[in-house]
């Protein structure tokens, strides 16, 4: 009986080892290697799942275009590969001691990664939203532009020229760093607190519509802001906050815990003391 069993299951996975066979190809040959279409699915997998129309696809399934375009491209990294490998350059120290610092850049941030996860929860996201939400009744946006520059200097002399009667529009075009509101006349849509730094949104905020403020300083640089509009606050739903929700854990859970490593390791910075001392020994010349 136990033989009969033994035998009935050598043949089934005899069965399933030819039927896999029958399903995974050769697609290919160079020098003495096969290519199969495991082979090149497992290779190009992550790029593949990244396109609407080819994820979850079989080899056979993809554009025949395609087919050909990703067994070249695998071939080719093989032949490079093997080239690479006679060439001696994987044993060089260089070569060894660049493949260390990126497995510790590796190991840093999959250890990073792991530990955000632990933090930034679906109780946590949910906590957070709800503060937002509460945050946000009552409260009113400003639909606002802005100039930016590097300097008071410069801040002055932009807002000088706004108020004899130059366009906010020609003053952004000819003085604004921030490219990315540029092409919009400055314009960066909606304001709400807790969003931006808060000398830009307190400013922003307690102004009126069409009201034009004097430079204020940011980490950023020099602004001067115009208010284009007000309204109610808008409460986003949670996937559309979900993102800066995520960012704003992953930025405080980061800070938190490296801060403590700090001092459990008692850092001291003796570069901000011997900064001081300089200082202050010019200051007694």
């Amino acid at each position: 009986m136990i033989k009969k069993i033994a035998i009935a299951f050598l043949s089934t996975t005899l069965l399933s080892s030819i039927a896999l066979a029958d399903q995974d190809k050769v697609v290919a040959t160079y020098d003495s290697e096969s290519v199969m279409e495991s082979q090149i699915i497992q290779q190009f997998k992550p790029a593949l799942e990244m396109q609407q129309e080819t994820k979850g696809k079989k080899f056979s399934e993809l554009d025949s275009n395609l087919q050909e375009n990703l067994v070249q491209a695998y071939v080719r990294s093989k032949l490079i590969e093997k080239e690479a490998k006679k060439s001696g350059i994987e044993s060089s120290k260089e070569f060894q001691d660049r493949m260390n610092d990126i497995r510790i850049q590796e190991l840093q941030k999959e250890f990073m990664d792991r530990y955000i996860k632990s933090k930034v929860t679906d109780k946590a996201i949910d906590a957070e939203y709800k503060k937002l939400a509460d945050s946000l009744k009552g409260q009113q946006e400003a639909k606002v532009s802005h100039i930016l520059v590097d300097d008071q200097k410069t801040a002055d002399e932009v807002k000088k020229k706004l108020s004899q009667g130059k366009s906010f529009a020609d003053m952004v075009k000819e003085y604004s760093k921030d490219d990315a509101s540029k092409v919009s006349n400055g314009e960066i849509g909606y304001v709400v607190k807790g969003q931006l730094v808060p000398e830009f949104e307190d400013k922003a905020l307690s102004m009126k519509v069409g009201e034009v403020s004097d430079p204020i300083k940011t980490d950023f640089g020099w602004h001067i802001i115009k208010v284009l509009d007000k309204r109610p606050a808008t409460v986003p739903t949670k996937d559309q906050a979900l993102a800066n929700i995520k960012a704003g854990l992953t930025k405080d859970a980061v800070m938190a815990y490296i801060a403590e490593l700090e001092k459990a390791a008692n850092f001291k910075s003796l570069l901000t003391k011997k900064e001081e001392s300089k200082a202050d020994t010019t200051t007694r010349k």
